[in-house]
C-alpha cells in the first residue's frame, strides 16, 4: 500500500485498515492485550513495524491522514501519537493533541509520546503538566507526570517535579502511581542528594514512594550498598 500519499481520502480508510490487519500477529494478540491492558482491539503489530509505517506516512501528507481519525485499533491510535511526536511545529502539534488525549487509553499510548521543541517551549509543557494532573482521565494524569519525566535530566525542573509528586498524595490509580514512582526513581538516580532530602522532608503518597524504592532496587544503576541504603526510605 502507498503510505506517502499527497492526500488521504475517506475511501482510503478501509484499505489502510486491511493493510494493518494483514501485518497483525494473531498468535500474539492475547499476550499483547495482557501487557497493554487497552480496551481497544489489538493487532499485535511489532513496534518497529509501526514506526516504519509512521515514517512512511510522514513522507507524504500526514495531516490528511490524521484528519481521518482512524482509531479502530490500539495500533491506529498509537500511529496518531507517533506522528504527533515527530512533528516539527508546535502549532501543528497543538492542533492535533487534544484529539489524541481523548483517544489514548493505555500506558503505551502515553509513554510513546515525544514533545516537539520541549527545551524551547518548556513553559508551555509545564503548563500542560499543571493542567493535566487533576484531569478525570487516568492516562492524562499519567501524562502530567510523563511530561516531567522527559525533563528530569535538568536540575531546574526539580521543584516542578517535586511539587507534582506531592500533588498525587491521594492518587489511587495504578498507572498514575507507577509513573510517579518511575519519575521519583529517576530523580534519585539523576539528583540523589536533592531527591533524598525531598523525601525526608515531605509526606509522599506511600505507594509512590515505595514504588520508587522498588524500581531503584531493581535498577542496575545502583550498587548493592546503595540499594541497601535506600531501604530506609521504604514506608511501612
Amino acid at each position: 500500500m502507498i503510505l506517502n500519499r499527497t492526500k488521504w481520502l475517506d475511501e482510503d480508510k478501509q484499505a489502510f485498515l486491511d493493510f494493518l490487519k494483514a501485518k497483525g500477529n494473531p498468535h500474539k494478540v492475547a499476550w499483547s492485550q495482557n501487557i497493554l491492558q487497552t480496551p481497544s482491539p489489538v493487532l499485535a503489530i511489532a513496534t518497529k513495524e509501526q514506526v516504519g509505517i509512521c515514517k512512511e506516512i510522514m513522507k507524504g501528507n500526514y495531516q490528511s491522514f490524521l484528519d481521518l481519525q482512524i482509531f479502530d485499533f490500539y495500533e491506529t491510535i498509537a500511529l496518531f501519537g507517533m506522528i504527533l511526536s515527530r512533528m516539527k511545529s508546535l502549532a501543528e502539534f497543538k492542533h492535533y493533541f487534544d484529539v489524541y488525549l481523548d483517544q489514548m487509553n493505555c500506558w503505551a499510548h502515553c509513554d510513546l509520546l515525544n514533545f516537539p521543541l520541549l527545551r524551547e517551549e518548556k513553559a508551555y509543557y509545564l503548563d500542560l503538566s499543571e493542567k493535566f494532573y487533576t484531569d478525570k482521565r487516568v492516562m492524562v494524569r499519567r501524562l502530567s507526570l510523563f511530561i516531567l519525566f522527559k525533563c528530569v535530566n535538568e536540575k531546574e525542573f526539580l521543584p516542578h517535579i517535586f511539587n507534582r509528586i506531592k500533588s498525587f498524595q491521594d492518587e489511587k490509580e495504578y498507572y498514575v502511581i507507577m509513573m510517579a514512582g518511575w519519575l521519583l526513581c529517576e530523580c534519585i538516580i539523576k539528583h540523589k542528594d536533592e531527591t533524598l532530602a525531598f523525601m525526608e522532608n515531605n509526606v509522599i503518597n506511600k505507594k509512590i514512594q515505595n514504588k520508587a524504592i522498588q524500581k531503584c532496587r531493581e535498577s542496575n544503576r545502583f550498587t548493592k550498598e546503595e540499594k541497601d541504603f535506600l531501604w530506609k526510605y521504604k514506608v511501612k
